[in-house]
């Protein structure tokens, strides 16, 4: 076995362990258009017109940190590939749909070559709970996201901000993450808050894992899991072109 395949069967195999655990979860519920009582329940999901006095720059959700300068680097494996994706959160704000959203910019990079890859704006509000509200991908970039392959704004086009995680996520939640008829129409069920992964560097014991599916990509399915205090530390699409990305270290500001 080559040493790209030794590392792209470690890190499936690895992944798979955790995806077990949420699978026994699976039938826990849907995607519903509105979120349960986890603090959110007068806002709709996803919301056309977001009330920029719900938001906060102060506040955090320990699932998703978007603290300035914080830095996760992945491993990316596909069946034929093996690649390096970055995430950043950039420091300042941009305004969209009247909110202050914080930018995450997302690299891959293969054989020494980064390339940009997508950047996506999240806005927190005061409960916590984490908003996603666009996205900007590089053109011929390769997809981080097989879920959410356009550019879209919040506000622009029909397009409509969704929740990526709330503060207080219950077993068979689930939520909206962005729509856009056509666009975007990706969607999250909550499966476990105490998932175990095990990456090449550590093992993540009582992370959240959620399944995500979309309409407009019917062949994918990904499952993915946050750590409190680190954010997402694993990801698995289960599509017959099987691509797993797992976390291989963090840096903090």
């Amino acid at each position: 076995m080559t040493r790209a395949g030794a590392w792209a069967a470690r890190a499936g195999a690895l992944i798979t362990v955790a995806a077990l655990v949420a699978a026994t979860l699976a039938g826990c519920g849907a995607s519903p258009e509105k979120l349960g009582p986890t603090g959110v329940d007068e806002l709709t999901i996803p919301t056309p017109s977001p009330d920029p006095a719900d938001f906060s720059r102060r506040a955090t959700n320990p699932w998703f940190p978007l603290v300035a300068g914080t830095r996760w680097t992945y491993r990316q494996d596909t069946v034929t590939t093996m690649s390096t994706v970055v995430a950043e959160v950039l420091p300042g704000t941009r305004e969209i749909a009247g909110v202050p959203t914080t930018a995450v910019r997302w690299w891959v990079v293969e054989r020494g070559d980064q390339r940009l890859a997508a950047t996506r704006w999240y806005a927190v509000d005061r409960d916590r709970n984490v908003w996603w509200f666009g996205q900007q991908v590089a053109p011929g970039s390769p997809p981080i996201d097989p879920l959410a392959r356009r550019s879209f704004e919040a506000g622009r086009d029909g397009a409509e901000a969704g929740l990526v995680l709330p503060a207080h996520p219950r077993d068979g939640d689930g939520f909206w993450n962005a729509r856009q008829p056509g666009v975007v129409e990706r969607r999250s069920t909550v499966l476990s808050l105490d998932a175990t992964v095990a990456t090449t560097r550590q093992t993540f014991r009582h992370t959240l894992a959620t399944r995500d599916l979309s309409s407009l990509e019917p062949v994918h399915t990904v499952q993915a899991y946050f750590a409190p205090g680190v954010g997402l530390v694993a990801q698995q699409d289960t599509a017959a072109t099987s691509e797993t990305l797992t976390l291989v270290r963090v840096r903090r500001p």
